[in-house]
């Protein structure tokens, strides 16, 4: 009996990182739909927003993607049909007007709300992976791994960490 607690603690612990962590293939698909939005989003001066979730033959796809106003976005499109699992949404053109380098508050809100966690793109090209279980927010790629607003100015927002918890992205936001 002893060793059979061992074992399945042992398994639960190998096994809560890769439960709590997104998978290559979404982090794949929110990169490729992401890049495919970033200059749409720059030149309209407007987010784009959708979700990732599984089609009718279980296959991880995009949603066609809702254009929305210049610092948020309500996805509109269709979800018959499919499973969502993660939303998706870009940040728009650079201005330094906004902070937008960084998920926000509303951001992370937004997904907690829906029960789902998400993808966000900044001007700058870093993509952020907005987890709500621990209502955190981490880079997957940093400055430039997805398409750059050509307006962008490196530095313009301060030094950007790596990650935020959901209280070091309300200080960020007062600052």
């Amino acid at each position: 009996m002893k060793k059979l607690r061992l074992l399945l603690t042992f398994g639960s612990l190998l096994m809560a990182p890769a439960l709590a962590a997104q998978s290559a293939d979404e982090i794949a698909v929110a990169k490729a739909t992401l890049s495919a939005l970033q200059s749409l989003s720059f030149d309209n001066n407007r987010e784009y927003c959708g979700y990732l979730g599984y089609d009718a033959q279980e296959s991880l796809i995009a949603t066609p993607a809702t254009r929305g106003a210049q610092d948020e976005c309500a996805y509109e499109g269709p979800e018959d049909g499919y499973v969502l699992v993660l939303s998706y949404h870009t940040h728009g053109r650079f201005s330094t007007d906004f902070a937008a380098e960084v998920p926000s508050v509303t951001d992370i809100e937004a997904d907690e709300d829906e029960g789902i966690d998400g993808f966000v793109s900044t001007p700058g090209g870093r993509l952020w992976y907005v987890d709500t279980t621990d209502m955190i927010v981490r880079q997957i790629c940093g400055l430039g791994c997805l398409p750059q607003d050509p307006r962008f100015i490196e530095g313009d927002a301060g030094p950007i960490e790596e990650s935020y918890t959901y209280q070091e992205l309300m200080l960020y936001e007062s600052e």
